[in-house]
């Protein structure tokens, strides 16, 4: 059984829905500054969720960014669903690769991300330390591109309610230095329009709960269809291979936890070209 939704804002992203998905309505968009947290955290609070069903919930642009459809996304639920907790997509793969974790890649896009979200896990009683956290792609995914199962959701609505009353309740307080730097904006995008930082923090959500708990994990990978990000690399084959064994070898660091292994994915890394 599965329930996947897509969010909508507007007609235009209503347009954009892939019909094999729920539609999601956020048309009203109360609190545009929590982006999809904010739809995700009010459903989760007043639905009771069936234990061995899948939930997801995406947005109107996830073909666009994955290449995926619904017929794909159920098709492999249907030869995994009883051996996996948590299926992850590979959209922006080839930054999971290269990125020791998602947090680091978000820092060279938002400088000061990693900082402020180590402060607000400090500060929360998190222990975690964002320099060393090592994420591959059954661990890591970018823009919610989650689709799991009861047991990861309820962990993510606990992290998510305590990001969210963490900042809120430190914006009323006017005392709270973490939860103000979460609130401040950060350039987004080639438009280069400001978006608060508590927004990346939130996508980068998944990628802590899964480090932090032994869920077992399936990537729905469409790297070998999608292009690199061409802000970052070059398209050549030989940085797409180097690029995946990254990902293996980080992959087979947490398996083994032989510093080796990472030692030899910061070897492979520091052969990929890059453009920042």
């Amino acid at each position: 059984m599965h329930f996947v939704y897509q969010i909508y804002y507007d007609e235009k992203s209503q347009r954009a829905l892939d019909p094999g998905f729920i539609p999601l309505s956020n048309v009203e968009n109360k609190r545009p500054d929590w982006y999809e947290l904010w739809v995700i955290k009010n459903f989760l609070e007043k639905t009771d969720l069936i234990d061995d069903a899948w939930y997801g919930f995406l947005s109107s642009k996830f073909k666009d960014k994955t290449s995926l459809q619904a017929r794909d996304v159920y098709e492999f639920l249907e030869t995994i669903d009883s051996c996996a907790d948590v299926i992850t997509t590979s959209f922006s793969w080839e930054q999971i690769a290269y990125f020791l974790n998602p947090f680091e890649q978000g820092n060279v896009f938002h400088p000061g991300l990693t900082k402020i979200s180590q402060q607000f896990f400090d500060s929360i009683g998190l222990k975690i330390d964002l320099a060393k956290l090592v994420g591959y792609s059954g661990n890591s995914v970018f823009c919610n591109y989650i689709i799991a199962k009861p047991v990861y959701w309820r962990k993510w609505l606990e992290l998510a309610t305590v990001l969210f009353d963490f900042v809120e309740n430190g914006e009323r307080s006017g005392n709270n230095s973490p939860a103000r730097e979460l609130s401040g904006t950060t350039s987004y995008g080639s438009v280069r329009y400001q978006t608060p930082m508590k927004t990346f923090v939130q996508e980068r959500l998944p990628s802590v709960i899964l480090a932090q708990n032994r869920f077992r994990t399936r990537v729905l990978d469409t790297s070998h269809v999608l292009h690199l990000f061409e802000r970052l690399f070059d398209e050549h084959p030989r940085t797409r291979r180097l690029l995946h064994a990254c990902d293996t070898l980080k992959r087979e660091y947490l398996e083994s936890g032989d510093p080796k292994v990472l030692d030899s994915y910061w070897k492979v890394r520091s052969l990929i070209p890059k453009k920042f």
